[in-house]
């Protein structure tokens, strides 16, 4: 998958694209129907979408928390749907107040566009008058495919990404996972800690949670890990450790995989949250958490 980050590396691509626009926070059932749907016998399957949730740069007080705030998590969802392009630009004020037909314009102006495929609640450009209506007349007055694709369902209801984080907020995993498509993951960079989990035998892959994350509940989860291809099993503590003192609190995922041996330090890990077993508490000794460990890794 190519990645670009300006309208103006368009004129690097030497095919038409067909272009699945939206912002596409977490790649859920819906997501995946517009991007599907881009498809033409000799076009690439773009994805068109934005470094930034648009309401951080628009109205931050009202700027979501996001299911996947990594862009190395949001490429892959859409690597795997078989995506040859992404161009994923800067949000910004300019951008939005762009017309419609400009911005729609601009892309014309540096690679052939074979057809647009959008969410049916989709809006763009200045207004949002960017919707549904103007890009079918759009693509009817310059001879493209239109794809208008009605919004995905789960239990009678739709499916958004607004109601994915409420279920993921109240720890509802099997929800989030059926309207998903897939797994949530928290992903980040494995850092290097205080090496306390493993003095106690149980040694971890720690990584800090993006600050602009989804809120799920603190406590332990079984989780499961991709390595080099291999899938591993284990337990995770989402939180702030509260039987460590520390100087500095933060939200960190710490994952534990049985038998796993090797070095993960400064490697991208996205971790599975497969199911929630009990809520993260204060421990009076470290012995005390070694056997509350123990007790964890037998709920696998």
């Amino acid at each position: 998958m190519k990645i670009l980050h300006s309208i103006e590396e368009l004129d690097t691509l030497n095919q038409p694209v067909h272009w699945a626009m939206g912002f596409f926070d977490g790649v859920h059932r819906g997501h995946r129907q517009v991007i599907e749907s881009a498809v033409l016998p000799g076009a690439l399957r773009g994805v068109l979408t934005f470094a930034e949730h648009p309401l951080a740069v628009l109205a931050p007080e009202r700027q979501p928390r996001l299911i996947t705030p990594v862009s190395e998590q949001k490429r892959a969802l859409l690597a795997a749907l078989g995506v040859d392009v992404l161009l994923e630009l800067p949000f910004t004020l300019q951008l939005a107040s762009m017309e419609p037909q400009a911005f729609l314009d601009a892309l014309r102006q540096l690679c052939p566009m074979a057809g647009v495929s959008v969410g049916s609640n989709w809006h763009f450009g200045r207004g949002g008058l960017g919707n549904a209506s103007f890009v079918r007349s759009y693509a009817e007055a310059h001879g493209l495919q239109a794809c208008v694709q009605k919004m995905a369902a789960y239990n009678g209801e739709n499916i958004c990404s607004s109601r994915i984080r409420c279920v993921l907020e109240a720890g509802e995993l099997a929800q989030a996972e059926a309207m998903l498509g897939h797994a949530f993951s928290v992903a980040g960079v494995v850092e290097h800690g205080q090496h306390l989990a493993r003095k106690l035998g149980f040694p971890t892959a720690n990584i800090q949670v993006h600050p602009q994350m989804v809120n799920l509940p603190a406590g332990v989860y079984e989780v499961q890990v991709e390595v080099d291809g291999v899938r591993h099993q284990g337990i995770a503590n989402l939180g702030v450790r509260p039987t460590i003192q520390e100087e500095c609190k933060v939200v960190r995922l710490e994952t534990h995989l049985p038998g796993w041996q090797g070095d993960l330090y400064g490697r991208m890990l996205q971790v599975e949250m497969k199911r929630f077993l009990r809520p993260e508490r204060r421990f009076d000794s470290v012995d005390s958490l070694r056997a509350q460990i123990k007790c964890d890794l037998q709920m696998l």
